[in-house]
């Protein structure tokens, strides 16, 4: 019951994020009028973000992968699936990320020892996060509820629009039923939106991953998501 108490967030690496471009179309840009870009006028600005001296920091490739595939491959999968509409504000602070920094979890009051994930977070404003994502690299969601307390407890809730719980495992029906009962799924419209009950407006995604040779692969698995051929069925 205390162990989220006792898990503290070491400080791996940070690094500020740029367009390679400034003249070109930005993802900040696409969110002001979304339904007025095509898929590949979105992929174009996505491939113009660069990330400004990652190199210098020693970080993780599960961190780097996963925050690639938020910045990149979810930003364009939200708008192909027309889930941007329920979880806007999360999905137009993806477009506005300045800075990210990347944590190690750890536990223990005096003597701490390394915990089986990290905490990732990224900025709009330097002072707090808008965006938090959880990487459990634990093949079970046996720490699910603690980790996710976790970065909960720690956070501005006024400021965090979101969390990106990744699970180094596919979970079972058991574990979708306790996030849907947490969401309040059961509501036809509010099942997309996502809202974590213990907050007012912070929207929880999660996303399975493995490893294929050298690559993570990423699945987004909750809240389900179908994609849609036109325009009009996009509006969940």
């Amino acid at each position: 019951m205390f162990d989220r108490f006792l898990i503290s967030k070491k400080l791996l690496g940070k690094f500020k994020l740029q367009q390679k471009n400034p003249l070109a179309v930005s993802c900040k840009k696409i969110t002001e009028t979304p339904r007025a870009y095509s898929t590949a006028q979105i992929k174009s600005a996505i491939e113009n973000i660069l990330f400004v001296d990652i190199e210098e920091n020693i970080l993780p490739e599960i961190a780097i992968q996963s925050i690639e595939y938020l910045l990149r491959d979810l930003f364009i999968q939200m708008h192909q699936t027309g889930l941007y509409n329920r979880q806007f504000k999360l999905w137009k602070s993806l477009a506005n990320i300045i800075e990210i920094s990347v944590f190690k979890l750890q536990k223990g009051l005096f003597k701490k020892g390394e915990l089986n994930g990290y905490v990732i977070d990224f900025f709009i404003d330097p002072k707090f996060p808008c965006i938090s994502a959880i990487i459990d690299e634990n093949k079970t969601t046996d720490e699910f509820k603690v980790y996710l307390d976790k970065v909960i407890l720690g956070s501005n809730l006024n400021r965090l629009k979101g969390i990106f719980y990744f699970l180094n495992c596919m979970p079972d029906e058991h574990f979708i039923s306790k996030l849907k009962f947490s969401t309040n799924s059961l509501d036809p419209i509010s099942k997309y939106e996502s809202v974590l009950l213990q907050t007012n407006d912070v929207r929880l995604n999660v996303i399975s991953y493995h490893k294929d040779n050298e690559k993570y692969v990423f699945k987004h698995i909750y809240p389900e998501l179908r994609l849609f051929k036109n325009e009009e069925s996009m509006k969940l």
